[in-house]
């Protein structure tokens, strides 16, 4: 503002030292023009360029992690189903397992029970045996004593007393079987 007023002062002289002044002011603006292009200018679009560039590539590396995180989540998913069906097989097959080794069980305790009665039957069997035996062996050790007592008491008598002493002696022993 001074300067403007001092040429408004000076006169005639004062438009022309203006003028000056701003002829000089765009020689200096347009040289900084040049100077600008050549030396900042280049370098600044570079350093934008290749920000431009480190963006896209960012943007292109995010994109394909992105890509590569869903091929993975569907790869855990897809293994996490197997897993879940492997789980749910071996579930059943224990299940199965489960079931056929109780019927095992239960086979083998029914035949275990069976072959207890049956070893139980054949004892009882085998005692019968025995006690049959060991009563006929004392029905016949009695016949003989009864024999033996009748021969001594009565060998001389009559035969029908015999007979009848006899047959009273058989009807008792069939009483005892």
């Amino acid at each position: 503002m001074n300067l403007t007023y001092l040429a408004a002062e000076a006169g005639g002289e004062g438009n022309q030292l203006l003028l000056a002044n701003m002829i000089v002011t765009i020689v200096v603006f347009l040289l900084l023009l040049i100077l600008l292009k050549k030396f900042a200018w280049g370098p600044l679009i570079n350093m934008m360029k290749a920000r431009e560039e480190h963006v896209a590539s960012e943007i292109n590396s995010a994109e394909k992690s992105r890509k590569d995180a869903e091929v993975y989540v569907e790869q855990q998913q897809a293994e996490l189903n197997k897993a879940r069906t492997e789980a749910r097989d071996l579930l059943e097959a224990s299940r199965r397992q489960a079931e056929a080794e109780q019927a095992r069980a239960m086979e083998q305790a029914r035949l275990e029970t069976e072959m207890s009665k049956e070893e139980a039957r054949r004892a009882i069997e085998r005692e019968r045996a025995e006690a049959q035996a060991a009563l006929k062996n004392d029905v016949a050790l009695q016949a003989i004593a009864a024999a033996r007592h009748v021969m001594k008491t009565q060998l001389a008598t009559d035969e029908a007393a015999q007979k009848a002493l006899v047959d009273q002696f058989l009807a008792d022993t069939k009483g005892t079987n």
